[in-house]
């Protein structure tokens, strides 16, 4: 009869422990489902909610690091008596956990039940993954923004041509032609006749020179709100490069001499457009002397500047630029610049997060950049 009861009560004290340890990861679950909530207070509930789950709750204490935040529980102090482990998203370190007993326990069946360590494995488990979401979803938010800036942020078109002291029948009269290219599709190619100059109201495209050899290099990315093909309005008339849509993008096409009419009845108007062609070949300037007397790490750098600051207005690069469109703009092998990011990344400089790069350490990839 006693052992029965004593069976029964070691029965009920599994079964009180297992309800404490889904008590605890229930308002884990609960927790890390906001994500508007800023991260040291998701920390703090974390600390709170975590001892729940353990035979002695009322001596288990919890520290939590991540990036610039150091949370823990009240008491807290670092024993013997622990678990351990780091926090980790796409391979990095952004921090560590630790749960410790402070007082001494009795350890007949170990400092820690099996269910325990698994209770642990499984609440770090969901930490790393909240963690992984949280940023994911800035990087979406970034990227959203980068796009947003790439549309032209909050101006008109209509704004942008009032600046470059257009008149409103001049703005009529440019406005008139609206054309559309999907992702991928060429804009205008190498070697046609240039019968119209290209103002760009939304996406942003890459223009690129071709060799006999079918191979590329990319000398310019541009975006919202520029032009294209001023080159041609006194030239040869034709197009000495390509473009090519890297995202959906609307352009405004205006034909030559219309365009050279307005320059001509517009002395204002024609210094702007001066000022955007002087800038247009100070760029190309820029990109030649780097790709002339810079070794490979300069080069890299130069071009994670150059999109990040002219480009993006961020410190995010999204992927509508790919790695090989930032390689023949570096004037590297496609190999040599994964290896460069990579060695980029290990150092903290940048991000990888889903090919979306972040650019961490502004000075140093500067200094990179003028001793490359």
């Amino acid at each position: 009869m006693q052992k029965d009861k004593d069976n029964i009560n070691i029965i009920l004290k599994t079964l009180n422990e297992r309800k404490k340890e889904l008590d605890c990861i229930y308002r884990i679950d609960e927790l890390l489902k906001d994500f508007n909530s800023d991260l040291e207070s998701i920390l703090k509930g974390i600390c709170e909610f975590t001892p729940i789950g353990w035979r002695y709750s009322d001596i288990c204490k919890v520290k939590v690091e991540v990036m610039n935040f150091v949370v823990e529980s009240t008491e807290f102090k670092k024993t013997e008596l622990k678990l351990n482990s780091d926090l980790i998203v796409d391979e990095e370190k952004l921090g560590e956990i630790t749960l410790c007993y402070v007082k001494p326990v009795r350890a007949e069946k170990g400092v820690f039940l099996p269910e325990e360590t698994r209770l642990f494995k499984t609440i770090v488990e969901k930490i790393n993954q909240y963690l992984s979401f949280r940023k994911l979803k800035e990087i979406y938010a970034d990227t959203i923004e980068n796009k947003h800036k790439l549309n032209g942020g909050d101006r008109s078109f209509t704004d942008y041509l009032k600046n470059l002291k257009l008149s409103d029948e001049d703005i009529e009269l440019v406005t008139k032609v609206e054309v559309d290219f999907k992702k991928g599709e060429t804009v205008c190619k190498q070697g046609t006749f240039a019968s119209f100059i290209m103002l760009v109201k939304s996406g942003m495209v890459k223009s690129f020179i071709e060799n006999s050899h079918y191979k590329s290099h990319i000398f310019k990315f541009t975006g919202a709100f520029n032009i294209i093909g001023l080159s041609s309005l006194y030239g040869d008339s034709y197009y000495h490069f390509s473009c090519k849509a890297l995202v959906n993008s609307k352009f405004y096409l205006v034909e030559r001499t219309e365009f050279d009419k307005i320059i001509k009845r517009n002395p204002e108007f024609a210094i702007e457009i001066m000022k955007i062609y002087s800038n247009s070949l100070q760029t190309v300037y820029d990109k030649l002397g780097s790709i002339a007397n810079k070794q490979a790490i300069g080069k890299a750098c130069d071009s994670l500047l150059y999109l990040s600051q002219n480009v993006f207005n961020s410190n995010i690069i999204d992927t509508s630029i790919t790695r090989r469109d930032i390689a023949e703009f570096s004037g590297l092998a496609t190999e040599n610049l994964v290896r460069i990011l990579s060695e980029l990344k290990r150092d903290n400089i940048i991000s990888i997060n889903n090919k979306t790069i972040e650019i961490l350490n502004f000075d140093t990839l500067k200094m990179l950049s003028n001793i490359g």
